[in-house]
Protein backbone atom coordinates (compact mmCIF):
# COMPACT_ATOMS: atom_id res chain seq x y z
CA UNK A 1 0.00 0.00 0.00
CA UNK A 2 2.76 2.41 0.97
CA UNK A 3 4.78 1.54 -2.13
CA UNK A 4 1.75 2.19 -4.33
CA UNK A 5 1.10 5.55 -2.67
CA UNK A 6 4.76 6.54 -3.08
CA UNK A 7 4.66 5.57 -6.75
CA UNK A 8 1.53 7.67 -7.25
CA UNK A 9 3.17 10.66 -5.59
CA UNK A 10 6.20 10.29 -7.86
CA UNK A 11 4.01 10.21 -10.97
CA UNK A 12 2.01 13.23 -9.80
CA UNK A 13 5.24 15.13 -9.05
CA UNK A 14 6.64 14.39 -12.50
CA UNK A 15 3.42 15.53 -14.20
CA UNK A 16 3.25 18.70 -12.09
CA UNK A 17 6.89 19.43 -12.85
CA UNK A 18 6.29 18.86 -16.55
CA UNK A 19 3.45 21.41 -16.54
CA UNK A 20 5.37 23.89 -14.36
CA UNK A 21 8.39 23.78 -16.68
CA UNK A 22 6.11 24.48 -19.65
CA UNK A 23 4.56 27.50 -17.91
CA UNK A 24 7.98 28.77 -16.87
CA UNK A 25 9.31 28.45 -20.41
CA UNK A 26 6.27 30.23 -21.85
CA UNK A 27 6.64 33.10 -19.36
CA UNK A 28 10.35 33.33 -20.14
CA UNK A 29 9.69 33.45 -23.88
CA UNK A 30 7.13 36.22 -23.40
CA UNK A 31 9.61 38.20 -21.34
CA UNK A 32 12.31 37.69 -23.94
CA UNK A 33 9.93 38.79 -26.70
CA UNK A 34 9.06 41.99 -24.80
CA UNK A 35 12.74 42.65 -24.18
CA UNK A 36 13.46 42.15 -27.87
CA UNK A 37 10.73 44.63 -28.86
CA UNK A 38 12.02 47.17 -26.33
CA UNK A 39 15.58 46.80 -27.62
CA UNK A 40 14.41 47.20 -31.21
CA UNK A 41 12.61 50.42 -30.28
CA UNK A 42 15.67 51.67 -28.40
CA UNK A 43 17.81 50.79 -31.41
CA UNK A 44 15.60 52.83 -33.76
CA UNK A 45 15.64 55.76 -31.34
CA UNK A 46 19.43 55.54 -30.99
CA UNK A 47 19.83 55.47 -34.78
CA UNK A 48 17.58 58.53 -35.15
CA UNK A 49 19.53 60.33 -32.42
CA UNK A 50 22.82 59.47 -34.10
CA UNK A 51 21.51 60.81 -37.42
CA UNK A 52 20.38 64.01 -35.71
CA UNK A 53 23.76 64.39 -34.01
CA UNK A 54 25.51 63.88 -37.34
CA UNK A 55 23.33 66.54 -38.93
CA UNK A 56 24.03 68.83 -35.97
CA UNK A 57 27.75 68.30 -36.43
CA UNK A 58 27.41 69.21 -40.11
CA UNK A 59 25.36 72.31 -39.29
CA UNK A 60 27.85 73.41 -36.63
CA UNK A 61 30.61 73.06 -39.20
CA UNK A 62 28.64 75.19 -41.63
CA UNK A 63 28.03 77.79 -38.93
CA UNK A 64 31.73 77.88 -38.14
CA UNK A 65 32.55 78.35 -41.82
CA UNK A 66 29.85 81.02 -42.09
CA UNK A 67 31.20 82.89 -39.08
CA UNK A 68 34.68 82.83 -40.57
CA UNK A 69 33.43 84.10 -43.93
CA UNK A 70 31.35 86.79 -42.25
CA UNK A 71 34.32 87.93 -40.19
CA UNK A 72 36.47 88.14 -43.33
CA UNK A 73 33.78 90.14 -45.10
CA UNK A 74 33.48 92.55 -42.14
CA UNK A 75 37.24 93.05 -42.07
CA UNK A 76 37.19 93.85 -45.78
CA UNK A 77 34.24 96.20 -45.30
CA UNK A 78 35.99 98.03 -42.47
CA UNK A 79 39.10 98.45 -44.62
CA UNK A 80 37.04 99.83 -47.49
CA UNK A 81 35.34 102.25 -45.12
CA UNK A 82 38.70 103.34 -43.76
CA UNK A 83 39.99 103.92 -47.30
CA UNK A 84 36.89 105.94 -48.14
CA UNK A 85 37.41 108.09 -45.08
CA UNK A 86 40.98 108.65 -46.20
CA UNK A 87 39.72 109.88 -49.55
CA UNK A 88 37.16 112.09 -47.85
CA UNK A 89 39.93 113.85 -46.02
CA UNK A 90 40.96 115.29 -49.37
CA UNK A 91 37.62 117.04 -49.76
CA UNK A 92 37.19 117.86 -46.10
CA UNK A 93 36.26 121.42 -47.02
CA UNK A 94 32.79 120.18 -47.93
CA UNK A 95 30.53 120.27 -44.86
CA UNK A 96 28.53 117.22 -45.77
CA UNK A 97 31.74 115.22 -46.02
CA UNK A 98 32.38 115.64 -42.30
CA UNK A 99 29.03 114.04 -41.50
CA UNK A 100 29.72 111.16 -43.86
CA UNK A 101 33.18 110.65 -42.47
CA UNK A 102 31.79 110.57 -38.94
CA UNK A 103 29.16 108.06 -39.99
CA UNK A 104 31.76 105.85 -41.57
CA UNK A 105 33.88 105.97 -38.45
CA UNK A 106 30.93 104.96 -36.30
CA UNK A 107 30.17 102.13 -38.70
CA UNK A 108 33.76 100.93 -38.48
CA UNK A 109 33.55 100.93 -34.68
CA UNK A 110 30.37 98.86 -34.84
CA UNK A 111 31.96 96.46 -37.32
CA UNK A 112 34.97 96.06 -35.03
CA UNK A 113 32.69 95.19 -32.11
CA UNK A 114 30.85 92.67 -34.28
CA UNK A 115 34.18 91.14 -35.29
CA UNK A 116 35.01 90.60 -31.63
CA UNK A 117 31.67 88.89 -31.07
CA UNK A 118 32.17 86.73 -34.13
CA UNK A 119 35.64 85.75 -32.98
CA UNK A 120 34.25 84.67 -29.60
CA UNK A 121 31.43 82.69 -31.24
CA UNK A 122 33.84 81.06 -33.69
CA UNK A 123 36.18 80.16 -30.84
CA UNK A 124 33.32 78.59 -28.88
CA UNK A 125 32.28 76.52 -31.90
CA UNK A 126 35.85 75.42 -32.52
CA UNK A 127 36.16 74.33 -28.90
CA UNK A 128 32.88 72.44 -29.10
CA UNK A 129 33.84 70.70 -32.33
CA UNK A 130 36.08 67.90 -30.93
CA UNK A 131 33.66 67.13 -28.09
CA UNK A 132 30.73 67.07 -30.48
CA UNK A 133 32.61 64.80 -32.88
CA UNK A 134 33.38 62.38 -30.04
CA UNK A 135 29.73 62.43 -28.95
CA UNK A 136 28.55 61.75 -32.49
CA UNK A 137 31.00 58.85 -32.81
CA UNK A 138 29.72 57.33 -29.56
CA UNK A 139 26.09 57.74 -30.63
CA UNK A 140 26.77 56.11 -33.99
CA UNK A 141 28.21 53.04 -32.21
CA UNK A 142 25.10 52.50 -30.07
CA UNK A 143 22.82 51.03 -32.80
CA UNK A 144 25.41 48.36 -33.64
CA UNK A 145 25.73 47.46 -29.97
CA UNK A 146 21.95 47.17 -29.65
CA UNK A 147 21.81 45.05 -32.81
CA UNK A 148 24.29 42.67 -31.19
CA UNK A 149 22.15 42.51 -28.04
CA UNK A 150 19.03 41.76 -30.10
CA UNK A 151 20.87 38.95 -31.93
CA UNK A 152 22.02 37.45 -28.63
CA UNK A 153 18.48 37.57 -27.23
CA UNK A 154 17.12 35.87 -30.36
CA UNK A 155 19.70 33.12 -29.97
CA UNK A 156 18.78 32.67 -26.31
CA UNK A 157 15.07 32.55 -27.14
CA UNK A 158 15.65 29.80 -29.68
CA UNK A 159 17.43 27.72 -27.04
CA UNK A 160 14.63 27.95 -24.48
CA UNK A 161 12.54 25.25 -26.19
CA UNK A 162 15.50 22.87 -26.33
CA UNK A 163 16.29 23.52 -22.68
CA UNK A 164 12.67 22.81 -21.69
CA UNK A 165 12.80 19.36 -23.25
CA UNK A 166 16.09 18.65 -21.49
CA UNK A 167 14.55 19.61 -18.15
CA UNK A 168 11.50 17.45 -18.82
CA UNK A 169 13.62 14.47 -19.87
CA UNK A 170 15.72 14.85 -16.72
CA UNK A 171 12.59 14.96 -14.59
CA UNK A 172 11.13 11.91 -16.28
CA UNK A 173 14.41 10.05 -15.89
CA UNK A 174 14.51 10.92 -12.19
CA UNK A 175 10.90 9.87 -11.71
CA UNK A 176 11.51 6.63 -13.62
CA UNK A 177 14.56 5.89 -11.48
CA UNK A 178 12.53 6.38 -8.29
CA UNK A 179 9.76 4.14 -9.57
CA UNK A 180 12.32 1.49 -10.47
CA UNK A 181 13.79 1.68 -6.98
CA UNK A 182 10.32 1.33 -5.49
CA UNK A 183 9.62 -1.69 -7.71
CA UNK A 184 12.91 -3.33 -6.68
CA UNK A 185 12.14 -2.65 -3.04
CA UNK A 186 8.68 -4.17 -3.45
CA UNK A 187 10.16 -7.27 -5.12
CA UNK A 188 12.73 -7.56 -2.37
CA UNK A 189 10.05 -7.28 0.27
CA UNK A 190 7.97 -9.97 -1.40
CA UNK A 191 11.04 -12.20 -1.65
CA UNK A 192 11.80 -11.69 2.02
CA UNK A 193 8.20 -12.41 2.98
CA UNK A 194 8.20 -15.54 0.81
CA UNK A 195 11.44 -16.72 2.41
CA UNK A 196 10.01 -16.15 5.88
CA UNK A 197 6.88 -18.10 4.91
CA UNK A 198 8.94 -21.05 3.67
CA UNK A 199 10.99 -21.00 6.85
CA UNK A 200 7.87 -21.06 8.99
CA UNK A 201 6.44 -23.93 6.93
CA UNK A 202 9.67 -25.92 7.33
CA UNK A 203 9.67 -25.29 11.06
CA UNK A 204 6.14 -26.58 11.37
CA UNK A 205 6.89 -29.63 9.24
CA UNK A 206 9.90 -30.82 11.29
CA UNK A 207 8.03 -31.93 14.47
CA UNK A 208 5.39 -33.77 12.46
CA UNK A 209 8.05 -35.93 10.79
CA UNK A 210 9.50 -37.28 14.10
CA UNK A 211 8.15 -40.77 15.49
Amino acid sequence: MLFGLAGLLIVVSVVAGWIAIGHLAAATQRGVARTQVALASARDLAAATADSATELERVVGLIGDGLGSTADALVATRKVSSNVRGLLNVVSFVNSVDDLRSSLKDAETTIANVEVDLDEASGAINEAGPGLAETVSSLQAIPDQLDQSVAEIKSSASQIGEQVWLWRLAMMAGGGALLLILALMADLRRAVEAADGDADADAEAVPAAQP
